[in-house]
């Protein structure tokens, strides 16, 4: 059986990447949800089991960044629980 590890080639815009106990990772992306070509949405999604948190920008604006940094560690602290407790293995590429 081949397992994850932090050396795996990480997907197209992730700007994090957690490692679960399972062996499956967490990646973390900003993501445009809307019309607009500007990302709004942090998200991580968990290529073991599927879970995934949306972090709207939105709900952190009243900084600098529009809400970037509150809703991308928002993210990440989601993605660091999750992938200490996920045990969903990861999914076979072939």
């Amino acid at each position: 059986m081949t397992t994850q590890t932090a050396a795996t080639t990480w997907p197209e815009g992730a700007i994090g990447r957690y490692l679960t106990v399972g062996g499956a990772t967490v990646d973390i992306t900003h993501d445009n949800p809307g019309p607009d070509a500007e990302p709004s949405l942090s998200t991580a999604f968990c290529t073991g089991c599927g879970k995934h948190m949306d972090h709207y920008w939105a709900t952190y604006v009243g900084r600098y960044d529009n809400g970037r940094t509150g809703a991308e560690w928002a993210a990440r602290e989601w993605a660091q629980t999750h992938a200490g407790h996920c045990r969903a293995l990861p999914k076979p590429t072939a």
